[in-house]
């Protein structure tokens, strides 16, 4: 079997390729964090018969860093670059982000020798995982869906649980949950159908202009989390625009209409929605409670605010990274080295990932860029100057706000809050803002 070296700091990406090149290419994934490791590995084994590494790893130019070992060892090796490397295009296939594995397999396959005819004969994984919250508002399903039991190390049985037309609620799919299940699983081939199905659900029922404010919370929620699983899966395709665009629009209809503060908290909190939708959420509730109180203020403004909340950190993992305050912070966490990077690039990756959302202006790209205070969008700002857009600062305000008030560690109380931000935001304009926050909370 030929031998493949992966450099991907995504681990769920990482899961994904080695699957997939082993399972259809037929080659053998040998996986290194970075050049430094697949150059180690080169020299012991230079029989390698392929390599697929991403342009950067951290601050590392991985994909030069290879080009140039390669050619200093006069190695053939092929390679395949994951993201736009224009000065190796001539040593290189690069391919553009986002990479679906089915692209990345058929690269790997000419460079391995293997026939369009070979990988249409591979047998594909007959199931795939599909979390809860896709069947949180739907009552039923266009395919029969799974459970999956372990029999043996790495041997699994797959037990029908909900039939094809079958119907169901809520409490239904809460019962497993309460059980300790945290994923359903479906057969493969019915994996596009069920994600429009879903997505055609919930973009429905957000449409809708008769739910409580309560239903209307809990079904963008579970929009955000579905749109957050595809985006990490697949990138932003048209059906993930159009759900995302249907929540945001739902978020900013239940900010016009929410509760005092403390009410709403209490139903995020009570309700099992994520921390990811609660940190969201909350932030365009606090942007609304500002830009109430400038003279400036239009409704455009709030729906920039509530669009960059809602992507704000749709490329986080996990509720440590969405946690992060500052730099320091981040040094502090028990995050690895992968982990980390993603929070130091996230408002850059987010900005990013609107390359191809239709709907996301330059205003929208800005904020979300510049929403923990650098413009490049790598890194956090403790002290953000006067530079920024006059949004970015709302944002950024809402979003330290937000932060403590949901960190066990931080004070939970508006009145301790307050003076944490008037001391960690000394530039006039800063000052404004929280003091406009601060008056809506006297209101």
């Amino acid at each position: 079997m030929s031998q493949t070296i992966l450099i991907e700091p995504n681990e769920d990406l990482r899961k994904i390729y080695s699957l997939n090149l082993n399972t259809f290419a037929g080659t053998d994934v040998i996986v290194r964090q970075n050049a430094d490791d697949a150059i180690q590995l080169l020299r012991i084994l230079p029989t390698i018969s392929l390599i697929v590494c991403k342009v950067k790893v951290g601050t590392e130019e991985t994909a030069q860093r290879v080009v140039d070992h390669l050619k200093t060892e006069m190695l053939d090796i092929p390679l395949i670059v994951l993201g736009d490397a224009p000065a190796l295009a001539d040593r290189a296939v690069c391919v553009p982000e986002p990479v679906s594995w089915e692209k990345l397999v058929q690269h790997a396959a000419k460079f391995l020798g293997v026939s369009p005819e070979d990988l249409a004969r591979r047998v594909k994984p007959d199931f795939i995982s599909v979390g809860l919250s896709y069947f949180y508002d739907i009552t039923q399903t266009p395919c029969d869906v799974f459970i999956r039991i372990k029999k043996a190390p790495g041997e699994f049985q797959y037990v029908k649980r909900i039939h094809s037309k079958d119907i169901f609620d809520f409490a239904a799919i809460k019962k497993y949950e309460d059980q300790g299940l945290k994923e359903f699983y479906i057969q493969r081939d019915y994996q596009q159908y069920f994600t429009t199905f879903v997505t055609n659900s919930l973009v429905k029922k957000l449409e809708r202009t008769d739910l409580s404010m309560e239903d209307r919370i809990l079904t963008t929620a579970h929009s955000y989390d579905v749109v957050a699983d595809q985006v990490s899966k697949i990138g932003m395709d048209q059906a993930t625009v159009e759900l995302a665009d249907a929540g945001i629009n739902s978020m900013i209809m239940s900010v016009k209409d929410s509760p005092q503060l403390a009410g709403l908290l209490k139903f995020l909190f009570t309700s099992k929605v994520s921390q990811a939708y609660q940190h969201s959420h909350l932030i365009a509730v606090m942007c609304q409670y500002i830009l109430s109180k400038q003279s400036w203020y239009q409704p455009k403004h709030l729906e920039v605010l509530s669009f960059v909340s809602f992507f704000s950190d749709i490329t986080l993992k996990s509720s440590e990274q969405i946690s992060v305050l500052s730099d320091e912070d981040l040094r502090n966490t028990n995050l690895d080295d992968e982990a980390r990077q993603a929070v130091i690039t996230h408002a850059r990756d987010a900005a990013l990932l609107l390359e191809k959302h239709p709907g996301a202006n330059e205003y929208i790209k800005t904020v979300l860029m510049q929403h923990h205070g650098k413009l490049d969008g790598v890194g956090f700002n403790d002290s953000p100057g006067e530079d920024l857009h006059p949004l970015s600062k709302v944002f950024i305000v809402a979003d330290s706000f937000v932060k403590i008030l949901l960190r066990p560690d931080m004070p939970s109380s508006k009145r301790e809050i307050l003076p944490i931000l008037y001391t960690k935001y000394s530039n006039p304009s800063y000052q404004k803002i929280i003091k406009a926050l601060e008056q809506k909370f006297q209101a």
